[in-house]
């Protein structure tokens, strides 16, 4: 190797922060890297990454289980949130991100490419060889590409009888000096852990056991014998370790992830395998690099192939928590450098309508209803040669390609994330299962930042579960919706009763009738209004089937707001009308207060003329229907879904507004009011929808609950005089969220509901 290569070489590895940076943004391409275009745009959008070595492909199993692992692990961590990033050196090039072709070139070259650490990068490089990374040099790339997080199986350490063969994994030293996070199942049980704990100690490396248990994991087994230094429980905390490790420290750190319990029955074999083969080695007086090789060889040939098995298993096991770790460590790092989204407290509204700093504590939103894990599968479009278009029969009675998202969803998670995305600080209470799923939902909400405390765990139930299948263009083909946790959530036995008095309480129609009623009688006992969300047809019938509830609804007045579509306010209104709620002498006396004559149905009809779709609701009696709900409920807002929205609100007080219909400068909005007899009057405004292209509407999930969240939350921050631009702020959140792939958009923020 010349002096021209050796500068060429330490030209390529300088890894100065500033450096990179530059290089990473100055849009040239080096001749000597090679970052896939999936991975370099992760790195410029500031997505989270989790960067593989490739020794553990081309040395650690064989083809074709090397390949096959090699892509599961890729698509585990792109299911949990993460971009993988798979790091080599292919023909002299370091490359950061491999394709498939390359991923199964390194497959089947097995041991032919170089096992390449820090030490041999330089040659390997200046060869224009082949080679495949180990913990140390992978770490090293990573760091140079600024990636923070890397998965592997198991580090490399001090090996038996270390302190006489000074044989100690260049992995150590590099942990002691290269700042970044290594999730792993622990050292390889071939070595001496105790020892390798003591050095990584030396080299100032944090260390920490991932989970409830305070033992560090022997890479097959969960439990080596000897303490972790400290451990996490949650993903989150992990990656808040990770922010916290300043890069001035210089140092890694290494996370041990114990192995599923599902393998650890036979990991104890595969323990038994290996000390038995250590026993050999000595006797055949092996040694040195020959030792790993001939101990990994035996102990799969004693185990029948159950090592190789569970080796699979905890690196899949690994590359999800690693993703899952990346995916908060991103979340922080992102909502750290934008003020929109940093959570803050209940903001009070002042006389005139403006926000002030003042925090109110005791004054949140509080918002009770569904939390539900969103799994949602798209079919592809089927291939046919003379085909061009589908059926839904296509798709019957059979398994067919596609993708499968998981996400956290819920009519009432939905509102409460808008409402926090809004600057808001909301309580949202709910159920969830003592399952994987819950256990999910719950570091899901964490890693947005919002509060998982009122989560209640309800044994033996599971988790809800709303499982769709969409047709190739989006639309729903059929779901399976499990639901039946909420039939047993209490809301008379949460703490929330006992310690708090809300501005708001809203909830949907996902919990059951008992809870409902117990939701409304604490908000009638402490003069909260509520606001319901219906969520579905047949889930809006609930309020209306107990009479005596609603009887004293009318002069209470706590169910202050309902959001229904069409088709749940027809249904509403039907059921009521069989249990008898247009029976009451009290409601007759009421609906004759609001004076509905011959002059109110000719401005309805000139209202009704502005616009097709109303006249389209006239005709099917939406407007009469609205209008005798109003003495129970005040405020009804119709969703129009595509044609906008209808505001139906019995006003205590006309104010200045005048007998006259209404229509703005733009024409975007056309109102009557029918007066009292008395004092007030009935209001009915129209609002068109906001403008959006169909061609940019990318999910329909979460756009609805996204209008409901803005509501809520400018009602909560101002006053209902404040009701026509509150709508309309409430419809441009809901067309972002329908440009989002998320149940929510992330592009939301406070910013958004200042007038």
């Amino acid at each position: 190797m010349n002096a021209q290569e050796i500068m060429k070489f330490f030209s390529i590895l300088h890894f100065e922060k500033s450096s990179w940076r530059y290089y990473n943004t100055s849009k040239r391409k080096h001749k000597d890297f090679e970052i896939s275009p999936e991975v370099a745009e992760a790195l410029k959008t500031r997505k989270p990454i989790v960067a593989l070595e490739s020794t553990i492909i081309s040395h650690g199993m064989p083809y074709p289980q090397n390949f096959e692992t090699a892509l599961a692990v890729e698509n585990i961590i792109r299911e949990h949130g993460s971009i993988p990033a798979t790091i080599a050196i292919l023909n002299g090039k370091i490359n950061v991100g491999l394709t498939p072709g390359n991923l199964e070139r390194l497959a089947k070259m097995g041991p032919q490419a170089i096992k390449t650490s820090r030490r041999d990068l330089a040659f390997v490089l200046s060869q224009g060889m082949t080679g495949a990374t180990t913990v140390a040099s992978t770490m090293l790339i990573a760091h140079m590409a600024g990636i923070k997080v890397f998965v592997t199986g198991g580090i490399g350490g001090v090996h038996r009888d270390g302190e006489n063969t000074m044989d100690v994994s260049a992995d150590l030293t590099e942990l002691g000096r290269t700042p970044v996070a290594v999730v792993c199942a622990g050292v390889k049980s071939i070595l001496d852990i105790e020892k390798t704990l003591e050095y990584l100690e030396t080299q100032g490396v944090a260390v920490v056991t991932f989970g409830e248990t305070k033992d560090f994991p022997g890479f097959f087994t969960s439990k080596s014998g000897f303490k972790s230094p400290s451990n996490l429980s949650s993903t989150l905390d992990c990656a808040k370790l990770i922010r916290n490790n300043k890069h001035d420290l210089n140092s890694g750190i290494l996370i041990a992830v114990p192995v599923p319990e599902n393998e650890a029955a036979e990991s104890q074999r595969i323990q038994s395998a290996i000390e038995e083969s250590l026993k050999g080695a000595i006797d055949k007086g092996i040694r040195g690099k020959e030792v790993t090789p001939y101990l990994l060889k035996k102990v799969n040939e004693m185990t029948q192939g159950g090592s190789l098995k569970s080796n699979i298993s905890l690196i899949k096991n690994n590359a999800k928590i690693g993703s899952q770790i990346a995916e908060r460590l991103s979340y922080l790092e992102n909502k750290s450098t934008e003020k929109s989204q940093k959570p803050v407290s209940f903001l009070k509204p002042d006389p005139n309508g403006v926000k002030s700093k003042e925090r109110i504590e005791s004054s949140p939103v509080l918002i009770v209803g569904g939390a539900v894990v969103d799994i949602t599968s798209t079919l592809r479009p089927p291939e046919y040669p003379l085909k061009h278009s589908y059926d839904t029969k296509d798709f019957l009675e059979t398994s067919f390609p596609g993708d499968v998202n998981k996400s956290i969803g819920g009519v009432g998670r939905n509102i409460a994330e808008t409402v926090f995305r809004l600057g808001l600080n909301p309580l949202f209470a709910s159920v969830i299962g003592n399952d994987e799923f819950g256990k999910w939902f719950i570091a899901q909400l964490e890693m947005i930042g919002m509060d998982s405390s009122n989560l209640r765990i309800v044994k033996n139930q599971p988790t809800a579960v709303y499982n769709a299948i969409n047709k190739p263009d989006g639309s729903l083909l059929c779901a399976v919706a499990d639901m039946k946790i909420f039939d047993h959530m209490s809301f008379d036995e949460h703490e929330l009763v006992k310690n708090i008095t809300p501005k708001l309480v809203c909830f949907d129609g996902n919990i059951s009738e008992d809870c409902i009623r117990s939701v409304l009688n604490f908000c009638s006992s402490k003069k909260i209004p509520a606001f319901f969300e219906p969520t579905s047809v047949p889930k809006s019938v609930k309020i209306f089937k107990d009479k005596k509830l609603f009887s004293n609804l009318l002069t209470t007045q706590t169910l202050r707001y309902i959001s229904p579509n069409r088709l749940e306010l027809e249904s509403m209104f039907n059921i009521a009308k069989i249990n008898g709620f247009f029976d009451s002498i009290d409601w007759f006396n009421k609906l004759d207060e609001f004076n509905i004559g011959l002059k109110y149905r000719q401005d309805l009809e000139r209202l009704c003329r502005k616009h097709e779709k109303l006249q389209e609701l006239n005709d099917l009696g939406i407007f009469s229907i609205a209008t005798q709900l109003l003495p129970y409920i005040p405020i009804i807002i119709i969703k129009l879904d595509k044609d906008g929205v209808l505001l139906v609100q019995n006003l205590e007080d006309i104010g200045g507004l005048s007998n006259e219909e209404h229509t703005t400068s733009k024409a975007d909005r056309v109102e009557i009011i029918v007066r009292r007899k008395g004092k007030g009057g009935i209001r009915y405004k129209y609002f068109k929808p906001f403008p959006l292209m169909s061609e940019h509407i990318v999910n329909v999930t979460g756009a609805g609950d996204s209008f409901i969240g803005t509501l809520i939350s400018g009602l909560a921050l101002y006053d209902e005089t404040k009701i026509d631009k509150i709508v309309d702020k409430a419809q441009q959140i809901a067309c972002m969220t329908l440009q989002s792939h998320n149940a929510v958009s992330e592009n939301i923020n406070a910013d958004l509901l200042k007038f």
